[in-house]
């Protein structure tokens, strides 16, 4: 067998072991405080690499002890898939206007010129004197409207004996009216019609 070597400094010959002069003072450390040391040890040994606290389950909140953890306020997450609530929407309504009755029609002009002014004198008659105004008062009338219409307040009764044509566009005719103080009056002459209006007249009183 070899000689054993001296020990150097810092170092402690145990047997045929060299080792540092330290390490028998920690094992006597170790034997004397017995399991209490190991567990200091353990308690500030680091958590291995890669490890992490264990964090609180979703939902959970840590307890005040950091222990039991308690339920907390949360949202429930979404279920892929589910079906979601939408507002019912009120479908719009495109607003229809009532439907209107279509005017009156206006009766047709009389084309024949004995017929225009037959129909002149029974507008006068009717005592719708608008009518008889469009049909050729105002061509003849050579006043206003309300003058016009004003000469006649002292007529009763109006009516046309006869209406016979001269020639193109010339009516002769024979008149008789009542006033209202019961006189009677007559009156003849031409009437003279073009586009189906009277636009001359030529009347006189007998």
């Amino acid at each position: 067998m070899p000689p054993s070597r001296p020990a150097g400094p810092g170092y402690v010959r145990v047997g045929p072991t060299v080792l540092p002069r330290w390490l028998p003072w920690l094992v006597a450390a170790l034997v004397a405080v017995g399991g209490g040391t190991a567990g200091v040890l353990i308690a500030v040994a680091p958590e291995p690499a890669g490890r992490t606290a264990d964090a609180a389950p979703s939902g959970l909140a840590p307890g005040a002890d950091g222990g039991s953890a308690t339920p907390s306020a949360v949202v429930p997450p979404s279920t892929p898939g589910a079906a979601r609530h939408t507002p019912a929407v009120t479908p719009s309504v495109a607003y229809t206007p009532p439907v209107q009755p279509p005017p009156e029609a206006s009766p047709p002009r009389p084309d024949d010129p004995g017929d225009v002014v037959e129909e002149y004198y029974q507008d006068l008659v009717n005592r719708d004197f608008e009518a008889a105004w469009e049909l050729g008062g105002r061509n003849i009338a050579h006043t206003s409207y309300a003058k016009w219409v004003a000469g006649y307040d002292t007529t009763a009764s109006i009516s046309l004996g006869s209406a016979e044509a001269v020639d193109a566009g010339r009516v002769r005719v024979l008149i008789r009216a009542v006033q209202t103080d019961g006189t009677p009056r007559v009156y003849e002459g031409t009437y003279t019609v073009s586009g189906g209006v009277i636009v001359g007249a030529e009347v006189t009183e007998r």
